[in-house]
């Protein structure tokens, strides 16, 4: 099997569940990953993030760790929800409540897997649930109704309870009464981790309703209040946790009483500790060595970025710093790049190929910057290409421009059209860019600037505000590197339309 072909085989999808054969050997443990599962201020916790950094994966393992740890966890999508019964219902405290039966049916259910001999009414409520939703076998209750009585007499409740089965009840008061005393007589705590809730919104004439969404995020937030035992983690993206709270007022009666949300995020480093890892796993199949050396895929062990001014880089540092801090985007660039070394018959991905894949990959990422953020802003492709002429912006000019780009056109941002030439506008766009990893705050460590560090929404996503107005000031404001060849191109074509 050729290098390239196997290198593939450790950089495909992307995706959990895609992956789901390597994520425990690719998993790298963000740093903030101490304080997302600290549940001290309550027992459940909104975790944000953007499309591609790795909620799915860091929900998947958790869940496979607790089981292994003979704990129960749940791990749940909105695909174990009837969200067309829920969305039927007329009001949100309606939708909300049958959120909740069904959250509370899938827990019953996979507590009743863990019973193996029903004795209490309790009990075998559990355990019928869970024959009935299928997660345990309808035969075993009736195995062991018949074999017990014959070694103990006095088991012959059980059987009889077996047997019998009483009538299955469902009703929330019976289900949450059961379920408390489970957990009590076990000693257990439950986890559930939900994943995905923007798969939950429906789509109408082309606008998105997101009103199950919040029902099953409110849902959880309500169970986790209700027991002691249960902790409870439900991911969002961050555009459609803004899209939910903000643009569509979800949950406006009750933000304000609720946990502030996490956010899981990634630096450079943590990229590139992702990258070695993928790397590890096809040198240990390729030469039974589990090196991270890049030397068996790529040429060279760096790459000369374009330029008047030619800057030597690590292919490990520059894959990474065009991820976006994105694990998703980092697996698709290393994609790119082999299949533009097998286009050429290439035996190993070099400096050119690099080149080749720069701005088709930038491309793609200010498409699904256009995708993932249309509900909030329609024209936020429109105002990148107005202004995106440079890569680097003093506070005062990056206000002035954003100021013209909102007047060259009509601009709206969660539904609001925005006054033209002002500064709150400005704002209100550059809070847009700052969330969508497009433009970061560039904080100077010394005078002359070759020490800084960029401040991403993830780390402060409060910071481009009018109340920050000061501070604000204090920085230079740059376009992702990602995106650098999109922006050289936007100028030469200006130079073009002006000649």
């Amino acid at each position: 099997m050729e290098t390239l072909e196997v290198l593939s085989k450790f950089f495909f999808g992307g995706e959990a569940e895609a992956e789901a054969e390597i994520r425990n050997n690719v998993f790298v443990s963000p740093s903030n990953l101490k304080s997302l599962l600290s549940f001290n201020r309550a027992r459940y916790k909104v975790l944000l993030g953007s499309k591609g950094v790795g909620k799915s994966l860091l929900l998947n393992v958790m869940n496979e760790s607790i089981l292994e740890e003979r704990d129960v966890s749940i791990l749940l999508t909105p695909k174990d929800f009837d969200c067309e019964k829920i969305a039927r219902k007329a009001t949100n405290s309606d939708k909300i409540s049958a959120a909740y039966n069904q959250l509370l049916i899938a827990i019953a259910a996979k507590l009743g897997t863990f019973i193996d001999f029903a004795v209490s009414d309790s009990e075998v409520n559990l355990q019928k649930l869970a024959i009935e939703e299928g997660m345990t076998r309808a035969d075993m209750i009736s195995r062991v109704a018949s074999f017990l009585p014959s070694l103990i007499p006095s088991t012959s409740k059980v059987a009889n309870a077996a047997k019998e089965l009483q009538q299955l009840n469902k009703k929330e008061t019976i289900l949450k009464t059961d379920i408390a005393r489970s957990l009590s007589k076990n000693k257990n705590k439950i986890w559930i981790l939900m994943d995905d809730v923007d798969q939950a919104s429906i789509e109408k004439q082309g606008n998105y309703d997101y009103s199950v969404c919040w029902a099953i995020v409110a849902a959880i937030v309500d169970l986790a209040n209700d027991f002691n035992d249960i902790r409870c983690m439900i991911s969002v993206r961050t555009d459609i946790w803004h899209t939910m709270t903000v643009n569509k007022k979800l949950g406006s009666d009750r933000l304000d009483k609720m946990q502030e949300p996490d956010y899981l995020r990634f630096n450079e480093s943590e990229i590139k500790e992702i990258f070695r890892k993928r790397l590890s796993l096809a040198n240990k199949e390729v030469s039974g060595s589990e090196s991270d050396s890049t030397q068996a895929y790529f040429s060279g062990e760096k790459i000369t970025l374009p330029g008047t001014t030619e800057i030597l880089r690590s292919w490990e540092a520059w894959i990474a710093k065009l991820a976006r801090n994105r694990p998703r985007d980092m697996v698709h660039l290393v994609q790119e790049l082999i299949e533009s070394s097998e286009e050429r018959d290439g035996s190993k991905i070099n400096t050119q190929d690099a080149y080749d894949v720069m701005l088709p990959f930038a491309k793609s990422r200010i498409k699904n910057i256009e995708t993932e953020y249309r509900e909030i802003c329609p024209q936020t492709k429109a105002i990148i290409n107005n202004f995106a002429t440079k890569n680097k912006f003093s506070f005062q000019s990056i206000i002035s421009d954003l100021k013209g780009a909102a007047s060259a056109r009509s601009t709206a941002i969660d539904g609001k059209v925005l006054n033209p030439d002002s500064n709150e506008t400005a704002i209100a766009i550059l809070k847009v860019l700052h969330m969508s990893n497009f433009i970061n705050a560039r904080h100077n460590l010394n005078p002359d600037g070759s020490e800084y560090e960029h401040i991403t929404y993830d780390e402060r996503p409060f910071l481009v505000d009018m109340a920050n107005w000061n501070e604000l000031q204090k920085y230079e404001w740059e376009i992702h590197p990602a995106f650098h060849s999109y922006v050289e191109e936007l100028r030469k074509n200006k130079r073009s339309w002006l000649v």
